[in-house]
């Protein structure tokens, strides 16, 4: 016989799946539009903050058909993956590993609007897209709380502690050999094709998809998820980087794998020491951004 917890989620999950359709087929008939990438986006969020009861199954076959989506628009409107998201304060680094640069950034907020919530207010949403070989340390400008995207960044160090107060949600595509560093946020991350890189943050939900050699310090209050992902690491988030709501349990150790269904342990993913991460923390914290120092600590 079924709990009424169960039951509930259940009954949760249908009414979800349902309305998750309906803006599917929204999308896919108005995908010529100019806001049809906030639609998007806002579906996307949506999904991830419906992670803690969706089962298995549906997240696993949601996050195809969000990936169908993606793909669709970008095909019917190439100007909308453009970078609009953060105004630079100094010049682009150029493209050497050795050249240490700091760029500070500020969000430049773009409304995002939910075409399901009728008149509610616009939410703001911000991004770092096509960055290498940069220190980049974002720094907050009182926006309301938002969600964050990185895309295409490669031997970089992000910074997003000023900011993470204000993240809802963290959306991360294709990442290699780079740092990103967040405190904890009442939200939830999607890592995506990330590789020989480490993530170190808290979050209420965790996921990784198609991700291999990623250190992953994290408090994370649900079960991470990883997908289509090997040689994963994960470590409770350190005491010396922030301190933790105590009365939060952190459930970093208890991976679900969704390509591994069986009972021993899946072979993708390990746990390590967070005092591993000493050695490195004393680089992040050093006023001079040693880029190419910080970045021989990324797994390999």
């Amino acid at each position: 016989m079924a709990s009424a917890g169960s039951s509930a989620n259940a009954n949760a999950a249908a009414k979800f799946w349902d309305y998750f359709q309906a803006e599917k087929t929204q999308i896919t008939a108005h995908v010529a539009q100019n806001d049809v990438q906030n639609r998007v986006r806002e579906l996307d969020s949506k999904v991830r903050e419906a992670l803690i009861y969706l089962p298995a199954y549906d997240q696993k076959q949601l996050t195809k058909e969000l990936d169908g989506l993606r793909a669709l628009v970008q095909k019917s409107n190439p100007a909308s993956s453009r970078n609009t998201g953060f105004r630079f304060k100094t010049a682009t680094a150029r493209p050497s590993v050795a050249k240490q640069t700091v760029e500070e950034i500020v969000p430049v907020t773009e409304p995002v609007t939910n075409p399901t919530d009728h008149g509610s207010a616009s939410t703001p949403s911000i991004m770092f897209s096509k960055i290498a070989n940069q220190w980049i340390v974002a720094t907050s400008n009182d926006n309301d709380a938002t969600d964050c995207e990185l895309r295409d960044i490669s031997h970089c160090v992000v910074d997003l502690r000023a900011v993470s107060h204000h993240i809802r949600a963290l959306n991360c595509h294709r990442m290699k050999d780079s740092i990103v560093i967040c405190h904890p946020f009442a939200g939830s991350a999607t890592i995506r094709d990330a590789q020989n890189s480490i993530v170190i943050l808290g979050v209420q939900q965790l996921r990784f998809e198609g991700c291999k050699d990623v250190d992953v310090y994290t408090h994370c209050t649900s079960h991470p998820v990883i997908e289509r992902s090997t040689s994963m690491r994960f470590s409770p988030y350190p005491a010396f980087v922030h301190s933790i709501e105590k009365s939060q349990p952190s459930l970093h150790d208890k991976i679900e794998d969704f390509n591994w269904l069986r009972r021993q342990h899946s072979p993708n993913w390990t746990l390590i020491d967070p005092e591993t991460l000493h050695v490195l923390w004393k680089l992040l914290e050093d006023p001079k951004h040693p880029l190419h120092d910080a970045l021989t600590h990324v797994p390999q």
